[in-house]
């Protein structure tokens, strides 16, 4: 199928990029990798040919998806410079949007932290206010646009975002990008019906493969599986080099099993808490409306001074000493010594799986028993993670899978610190498209809903005290399980609800993080060159065959691009 803007690039051009670009593996989103990815392609694409059609889609892709991103517009530009390969209407488009977007300078740039502050807030009436002062500018209006749109889109307010798209000073030759944002923006925050009209006033000869993509999407959440699937298989014709709609595609084909209630008599849930009694109370809330089956919950009082006794005690009452197990410590001892302490229990260390929720979570219904279906695609897991999203609409990114990169770490000078143990995050802080909705093996999953495997913790070791009081020790303990030879599986088509973000997130003061950075120095001398080359090598041998089998299932269905 033949889509504006995107050449069609052989699966051909698969196996050099596994000899000579093996991060392509990794995925295709989050900007930085994208633009690491055109510079890799484009470098290889006087020997490999099939490189040049993959290097223009994936230029028009990620600008299609971010178009008033100045880095991603300025590549799609070179790239159709020397090749042109964008429709007339794409091209006058991004031409009239580089006018209009330079970057903030002088007193506007001198206001981003300002309008970053009213962010962190979640002050609305300020942010109305800001808004009004600055896009209704004939001049500076839509560069200010270009900064405040992801953010407005993540804040969740949708009369912001309709206030930010009447105020902007629109010149004609812009108009097609106000009908995008405005369907981006009920893609996020309206009901799939709602939002599948408003993409079809999308301008195909400018934004195609993203409308086919968004449509795709929103049919699968409006409840349209044939059809969803149908839009999305047409699409990955056009673009088989998609790791991420590889995957997906491959996913929605042939979705994980699910666990089923025998299976949960084997599985201890924990969790552990400290002054924090009205989010516990409600992740317990959660807990109990799922479908726990004949699972036990375990929570850990980690010496806390506020109502966190009488909301165990509640549970439970209602719950019984059959289905819960409160224990109390005196002081609070830290997460990996608590997590430690749960495992201990001779309760816990009777079941094969151990499943950890942080407390402060939105569980869905089904949840324990993705996680266990999942543990059955793959033999020997150490640990099965999900998908982690924020607690409220649109539901921003905050992980999935975590990989490390496949390059050694360079030595560094002696008076820096190390950077070995450096994984990609690809997809911390973005919108939820439905790109990561998919599953394979990894080095780490979220430390936020986990469930790990108890023979694991006996061949591995249990969670490493010295990351105390938080930080790394997630992905420490998940690398020792890989090393033993029981690494993770990310089930993506699971989402679990994050209210707060993670600890490394939230470091503010000079203490909290200085108690990150600490923790990452010891994960950084922790594991020596033998250990990380062993991770890579394996890393890259699950990942690249995983995606090899599944484009050539999808191949074999669909047939080659045309």
């Amino acid at each position: 199928m033949n889509i504006a803007n995107l050449p069609v690039a052989e699966t051909g051009i698969l196996a050099p990029l596994r000899r000579h670009l093996p991060s392509w593996a990794l995925g295709s989103e989050a900007t930085t990798h994208q633009m690491g990815m055109m510079q890799g392609l484009s470098m290889l694409e006087a020997g490999h040919p099939g490189c040049t059609p993959a290097c223009n889609a994936l230029a028009h892709w990620a600008w299609s998806f971010d178009p008033m991103n100045r880095d991603l517009l300025q590549r799609q530009m070179d790239r159709h410079g020397s090749h042109t390969f964008l429709t007339a209407h794409c091209f006058g488009l991004s031409m009239a949007l580089a006018k209009a977007i330079p970057a903030l300078r002088g007193e506007d740039a001198d206001l981003i932290p300002t309008w970053e502050a009213i962010m962190s807030q979640g002050d609305a009436e300020l942010a109305l206010e800001f808004l009004q002062l600055s896009l209704a500018h004939p001049v500076v209006g839509m560069p200010w646009l270009a900064r405040c749109w992801h953010d407005l889109l993540l804040f969740g307010r949708r009369d912001l975002c309709e206030t930010a798209l009447r105020m902007a000073p629109w010149p004609e030759a812009l108009h097609p990008l106000r009908t995008r944002l405005h369907a981006e923006m009920t893609m996020h925050l309206a009901e799939p019906e709602e939002a599948l009209q408003a993409m079809d006033a999308v301008d195909d000869s400018i934004w195609g493969a993203w409308k086919r993509y968004c449509t795709g999407d929103l049919q699968l959440r409006a409840g349209q599986q044939a059809q969803g699937m149908a839009t999305l298989a047409l699409l990955w014709q056009a673009m088989p080099w998609h790791v991420n709609l590889t995957l997906k595609l491959f996913e929605l084909l042939n979705p994980a099993p699910m666990g089923t209630d025998e299976q949960t008599r084997d599985v201890a849930v924990l969790a552990y808490s400290w002054n924090k009694a009205e989010l516990l109370a409600r992740t317990l809330e959660s807990a109990e409306a799922s479908d726990l089956s004949h699972a036990r919950i375990f929570v850990l009082d980690n010496g806390s001074t506020d109502e966190t006794p009488s909301v165990l005690r509640s549970f439970a009452d209602r719950l019984g000493p059959d289905r819960f197990t409160p224990v109390t410590l005196p002081v609070n001892v830290g997460a990996p010594p608590a997590r430690n302490w749960l495992l201990s229990l001779p309760e816990v260390r009777s079941c094969a799986w151990a499943a950890f929720l942080d407390d402060d979570v939105v569980l869905p219904k089904d949840w324990l028993k993705r996680l266990l279906g999942a543990s059955r695609m793959h033999t020997n897991p150490g640990a099965v993670g999900c998908r982690i999203t924020a607690a409220t609409a649109p539901y921003g990114l905050q992980s999935a899978d975590f990989n490390l990169f496949p390059n050694m770490p360079e030595p560094r000078p002696a008076n820096e610190l190390p950077d070995r143990i450096r994984a990609f995050e690809n997809c911390s802080g973005g919108l939820d498209t439905g790109l990561y909705t998919y599953s394979r093996l990894c080095h780490s999953v979220s430390g936020c809903c986990h469930m790990i495997s108890m023979d694991a913790i006996n061949k591995a070791g249990p969670f490493d005290v010295r990351f105390n009081p938080s930080q790394f020790d997630d992905i420490d303990r998940d690398l020792r399980s890989c090393l033993a030879d029981m690494p993770s599986v990310y089930c993506g088509s699971l989402a679990v609800r994050h209210v707060q973000h993670s600890s490394l997130a939230r470091a503010k003061t000079a203490r909290q993080v200085g108690h990150v950075m600490g923790n990452k120095l010891k994960l950084d001398t922790k594991y020596s060159d033998v250990d990380i080359k062993k991770l890579i090598q394996w890393d890259m041998a699950a990942l690249w065959a995983d995606l090899e089998t599944k484009t050539n299932t999808l191949l074999d269905r669909f047939g080659r691009p045309a």
